[in-house]
Order: structure tokens, then C-alpha cells, then sequence
């Protein structure tokens, strides 16, 4: 029954796959997610453990955005998308004639406003930058991410991918050189038609063996627990640390004893790491709860909440501390505390 079922689905697939002459990103029927729900999203790239890789990309539904996840999954590796500051319309048509003419915008050297960025590159190995092509072109948030960022991707290495339904990679690449003029750019590239989805996956494996892109993980040493304890006096509260880049260089500075700072009426306990601790990469934003383990990225403390608090796109969770335990610190003075790893 269930190899039925896989037999069909591959059909609906395929049944479903055009060759465009218009926009190539419509060869597969789907529903397109609604991209402009949180116009308060931050461009911190989704991180990976393997911070050697970035992904990417633009998708206007989610064919190229199914790719550049595969990649991420196999790589485990960071991945941003890049989108345009007004979302398109869901309606194809509609959709058909706002790229046409962005694309002729930007032959007459008018780029579309785009709403992602990013710092630098300055960590990263490989760069994937991905696309569906439209017209036979490089989709025009993409052409605009790059053109903003063509200073910052000098010297890195950049490998492309891309859907179609039935346009080849060839002029897209072009783009992409002619914009990033002083980034090398790996010269087998990926595209996937209509034709070479289905077998996706080990196409994507097998073209990232070829440029050399592992899985390797990254330098960043990973501790043998997530746990903590963190002492007051005679007692000894637990917490449990988050699985990022952030709460590993927190972990890996254990032990510590610092004195956390009442904060705002005992809304928070903080204490200012010397250094600061890494936060590149890492997903910010979050809501905290009392308990939760915090960096304030623009002063770069650690807030552990007593409260609860509004959400903040400057907060990075990096742990909680278990059970009931936060009523030892929800007291409104200053406490010394040890902070050791378990």
C-alpha cells in the first residue's frame, strides 16, 4: 500500500511540472506561504553546527526553498532567505508581469528594494546562492541581494543553484558574475528542471561532492552536557542550555562566579561576560518566560528572567532553568553566584 502511495505522489509530481516560457518557478503546483506575516524578521541566518556553509536563497513558492533546505539538512549548515521588500501576489499572472518588469528595471541598472542582509561573510567557506529563474534569468531579489553585497563577497567562493522548468543556468550564472566581479564562483553549478527534480536529493549529493562541501562540523567545541548548576550559598539550582553556537561559548567558559545584578525590579539577573559572547549566526527573538537564560545582544549581557517580558528581536535564548528553581534568584538584591558545568 505504501509503495502505491509513493508511486502516485511521484506522478502527481511529475503530472504537475511544466516547461514554462514565462516564469520558470511555476513548474510545480503548490500553495505559496504567506511571507508577509512577520515583517519583523531579523536577517541572523537559521544556524547550522557546520558554520563553514551559508545557504541562500529566494523562492517565491517553495520549489527553490525545498532545495536550499535539502542542502542545509545535508550540510547542516546556516541558511537565510533572501526576500523582496513588497511579497509578491499569489496570483501567477499578476506575479508574471511585476517580474518582467523588474527584470528590465534592472537592465536599465534599477534594482528591486529587497528586505534581507547580512554583516559579512567573513566566516563562511562556500556561499550557496539559490534561485528559480525567471525569463531565463536569475530571479530579481536575488540579482539584488548580490548587488547589495557584491563588497562583502569579495574573494569568497560562491556556488549556485537553481530551478527551472525548462531555462538553462547559463545566463543566470553570467549575472551572477558580471555583479560579483572579485568573488570566485565555482564552476559546476546545479539546476534543477522539471525533468530532474525527482531525483533531487542525490543530485544535490552528488553535486556538492564534487565541489568539495562536506558535512564536516565546525570548530566551535561542543560540550559533553547541557546542563548546569549554578550555586547560591548552600544551594544548588539546575538549568538546561540551548543547542547553539551562543550557549556553547557560554558552556565552554564554565566555571564561572559573577554577580548577578538585580535588574528592573527583579524583572531579570545580569551579568556582562568578558568577552561577549558569540551570538553570529545564531537565530535571534524570543518571548522569555521566568527561567529563561538570555543574551541582550546591543549590550551584550546574560539576563536570566525572573518575569515575564515582551518579545524582543535583540534577545538570544541560550538556556532555562529548570523547574521551579528561579524562585532562588526572584529576590530583589544583587547575588554572587558559581556557575559550573555538570
Amino acid at each position: 500500500m505504501k509503495k502505491n502511495l509513493s508511486i502516485l505522489f511521484l506522478l502527481f509530481i511529475i503530472l504537475s511540472i511544466t516547461a514554462c516560457g514565462k516564469s520558470d518557478e511555476s513548474f510545480i503546483s503548490e500553495q505559496t506561504e504567506n511571507r508577509n506575516e512577520n515583517n519583523d524578521k531579523t536577517d541572523a541566518p537559521i544556524s547550522g553546527k557546520n558554520g563553514h556553509y551559508l545557504v541562500l536563497y529566494s523562492s517565491r513558492t517553495n520549489n527553490t526553498e525545498h532545495v536550499a533546505q535539502t542542502i542545509q539538512s545535508i550540510l547542516d549548515c546556516d541558511i537565510l532567505e533572501v526576500e523582496p521588500q513588497i511579497p509578491y501576489d499569489d496570483d501567477y499572472n499578476s506575479m508574471l508581469n511585476r517580474a518582467q518588469k523588474e527584470l528590465e528595471e534592472i537592465r536599465q541598472g534599477n534594482y528591486p528594494a529587497i528586505k534581507t542582509s547580512v554583516d559579512n561573510f567573513d566566516n563562511y567557506d562556500i556561499i550557496f546562492i539559490g534561485y528559480p529563474i525567471w525569463y531565463g534569468s536569475m530571479a530579481t531579489p536575488m540579482q539584488s541581494f548580490l548587488r547589495q553585497h557584491a563588497s562583502k563577497l569579495s574573494g569568497k567562493q560562491i556556488a549556485l543553484f537553481a530551478t527551472s522548468g525548462s531555462s538553462d543556468i547559463t545566463s543566470s550564472v553570467n549575472e551572477a558574475r558580471s555583479i560579483c566581479t572579485e568573488s570566485i564562483l565555482i564552476e559546476q553549478s546545479l539546476l534543477l528542471t522539471s525533468s530532474t527534480l525527482p531525483q533531487m536529493e542525490s543530485r544535490i549529493t552528488e553535486w556538492l561532492d564534487r565541489i568539495g562541501a562536506d558535512r564536516e562540523e565546525s570548530d566551535i567545541p561542543e560540550s559533553s552536557s547541557q546542563n548546569i548548576n549554578i550555586k547560591i550559598g548552600n544551594r544548588t539550582i539546575t538549568a538546561t542550555m540551548e543547542d547553539n553556537a551562543a550557549a556553547q561559548d557560554f558552556l565552554s567558559r564554565l566555571p564561572l562566579e559573577v554577580t548577578l545584578n538585580d535588574y528592573n525590579n527583579t524583572t531579570e539577573k545580569i551579568f556582562y561576560p568578558s568577552p561577549t559572547l558569540t551570538t553570529e549566526g545564531v537565530t535571534r527573538g524570543c518571548t522569555p518566560i521566568p527561567g529563561d537564560i538570555t543574551i541582550y545582544v546591543p549590550w551584550g549581557n546574560v539576563a536570566i528572567f525572573c518575569k515575564n517580558w515582551s518579545h524582543s528581536n535583540d534577545l538570544i535564548k541560550i538556556g532555562h532553568i529548570n523547574g521551579n528553581d528561579i524562585e532562588a534568584l526572584s529576590i530583589d538584591e544583587d547575588i554572587q553566584v558559581k556557575i559550573e558545568q555538570q
